[in-house]
């Protein structure tokens, strides 16, 4: 009889829930006696999804003694030393009142978690606000106990995260800045029952600054970017090799190939977080929802918080590939800004879609974790061109792109290419089309207009604001293509240097290399020129030589049609023609070999 595997506890956050129902655990206890050596208060960043929740059951399980829970664990052995003593454990979870509309119902909803600790130490609320609730909690814990507390905040900065997400408005502003002082008030009396507090660990996504944590608890530690504790949370290589070892094996013999192969796509697709530029961790739920449902998908969509950086992005018109290798110093990381005023960098980082890499001594470099995460926000990118009933569709049309980037179908991702152009909203299309001269080099070209004549004037300005728009029109476009291919799961690289020149778009699927040129299209005549000029660019300057059998695609687009007008590519050795006619009249491709 086949040996059961243990259950996975994908979406537990409960340590208790999870340990006594056998499900499999990743051991991060052997950290938990560390903590309390370093300091006496300590804070913890990490994204969402990350184990933050399970950290503070965890730890909450472990200062109130509950050896039952740890047999087998790496604290174990500590927890049964003369030397342990437990502590009773105040634990708030501050999702739960996150969803407040207004100043009062915030106050009322912060007693409930109020409510239950002081149910499960038996001592009576009492207090005017909030904070001082808060305050009388601990210090009447302490005096019922005859120990001092130990405090455990879970996603601190959940109320102000909630408001931020909303839509902008004076009421929004006013919400939220009564929240800040809500929460602020709340969190000093921390710092005012220092007395009868042991130990305090606080975790979140950020560090608001506005939040007084760290302003009025100029103790509290943050471990955030320490190296000893870059595996504290998420899966290391090694951890998931040997914690889900028979799910491996199980994977592997469900979709037919080897476990090396197997392990390398896990990681290309959920390997790749660090928080000290070093160590590369797997996002604990995407490992999870993978194993359980053994197959590739992007589970960081399913998980949450999209809706927030879809609206960001759009707002602060950003490319989805515009971040990929930005380089950064040690205070950006540090304090990447209040997460309602901080750069988009600061942003995406603080939300987990970007990841570090350490450059040098005090500077790293921004990226993408993973092909899920970029996957995701090409996703949000390409749906914030489009109506959100088309949302489905491009979800679609991705999948039949990596379809046709399998199977070598030049003409079918073509195809996929312009109903994706088709569907991108005139507005959008149209930032493609501004005349720079309309803005800063208006006033530029006045001024130089004082040692110009008028015709000289007026030339100049024309030719620079044709330059300026093709060059605009062309990153444009090469963004949408860039984010189509991402979302595909392909491996892009724009504008890749090699000899004789920079590649547009460099994609690789599998063992399929695609060098990609784009060129703008100003009129029908140029339409084959612009795809012939593109093909002529590819074989001069050998952009495929430096790759094993590389297909080669040129694409003109059509500034007036606002999408691919002509098409020429190169795959094993034998040029060819997409006939765009054909293709929008049929899904029947016409190729022309030339």
């Amino acid at each position: 009889m086949p040996q059961e595997l243990p259950q996975l506890p994908a979406g537990q956050p409960n340590f208790e829930n999870l340990r006594l129902a056998n499900s499999a655990y990743v051991d991060k206890t052997m950290y938990f006696p560390m903590l309390k050596k370093i300091s006496d208060y300590i804070f913890c960043a990490r994204p969402r999804r990350f184990g933050k929740s399970l950290t503070i059951t965890a730890l909450d399980a472990y200062f109130s003694g509950r050896t039952e829970l740890f047999q087998g664990l790496a604290v174990e052995r500590d927890m049964n030393s003369s030397e342990f003593v437990t502590s009773p454990v105040i634990r708030l979870d501050m999702g739960r009142p996150a969803g407040s509309d207004s100043k009062t119902i915030l106050q009322t909803n912060i007693l409930d978690p109020l409510r239950d600790n002081a149910k499960r130490h038996g001592v009576t609320l009492r207090g005017a606000d909030s904070a001082r609730t808060f305050f009388s909690l601990i210090s009447d814990v302490h005096e019922e106990s005859g120990k001092k507390v130990v405090v455990l905040i879970d996603e601190y900065d959940a109320p102000v995260i909630r408001i931020v997400q909303m839509e902008r408005s004076l009421s929004q502003k006013r919400l939220l800045n009564d929240t800040r002082e809500i929460i602020r008030d709340f969190y000093s009396q921390l710092k005012f029952a220092a007395e009868h507090i042991e130990f305090v660990f606080i975790t979140g996504v950020t560090k608001f600054s506005r939040m007084g944590v760290f302003s009025l608890l100029n103790n509290l530690f943050d471990i955030s970017l320490r190296p000893e504790f870059g595996e504290f949370m998420g899966y290391t290589q090694k951890e998931l090799e040997n914690y889900f070892a028979p799910y491996i094996k199980k994977t592997a013999e469900e979709l037919n190939i080897g476990e090396e192969k197997l392990l390398k796509e896990i990681s290309r697709h959920y390997d790749g977080f660090s928080f000290d530029g070093i160590t590369s961790l797997y996002n604990p739920f995407s490992v999870l929802a993978f194993f359980s449902e053994r197959r590739f998908d992007n589970f960081w969509m399913e998980s949450g918080a999209n809706a927030i950086v879809r609206k960001f992005l759009k707002d602060n018109a950003l490319l989805a590939e515009q971040f990929e290798g930005m380089v950064v110093n040690r205070t950006f990381v540090r304090e990447p800004g209040e997460i309602d005023a901080t750069p988009p960098a600061g942003f995406l980082y603080q939300a987990g879609y970007l990841t570090l890499r350490v450059r040098g001594e005090n500077s790293y470099s921004l990226c993408y974790p993973n092909s899920e995460v970029r996957e995701a926000i090409s996703t949000l990118f390409l749906e914030n061109l489009a109506l959100e009933t088309s949302w489905t569709g491009i979800g679609v049309a991705g999948e039949e792109l990596k379809r046709c980037l399998e199977d070598a179908d030049v003409p079918g991702m073509v195809d996929v290419f312009i109903r994706l152009f088709a569907d991108i909203c005139y507005a959008d299309h149209s930032k493609a089309d501004l005349d720079p001269a309309d803005g800063i080099l208006t006033n530029i070209f006045r001024k130089v207009g004082l040692f110009l004549s008028i015709f000289k004037q007026r030339k100049l300005n024309e030719s620079l604001a044709e330059f300026f728009r093709r060059k605009l029109g062309e990153g444009f476009y090469r963004s949408i293509l860039h984010s189509s291919l991402c979302m595909a799961g392909a491996t892009v690289t724009p504008e890749r240097p090699v000899g004789l020149g920079r590649i547009d778009l460099l994609a690789v699927c599998g063992a399929i290399t695609y060098v990609i040129e784009l060129k703008m299209a100003e009129d029908a005549q140029r339409r084959t020129n612009g795809a012939l000029a593109g093909m002529s660019q590819i074989n001069e300057k050998g952009y495929g030589r430096a790759f094993k059998n590389p297909i080669l695609v040129s694409l003109a687009i059509g500034r007036k049609e606002r999408n691919i007008v002509a098409c020429r590519f190169k795959i094993n050795g034998q040029e060819k023609v997409v006939d765009i006619k054909e293709l929008e009249k049929s899904s029947s491709y016409q190729v022309e070999v030339l």
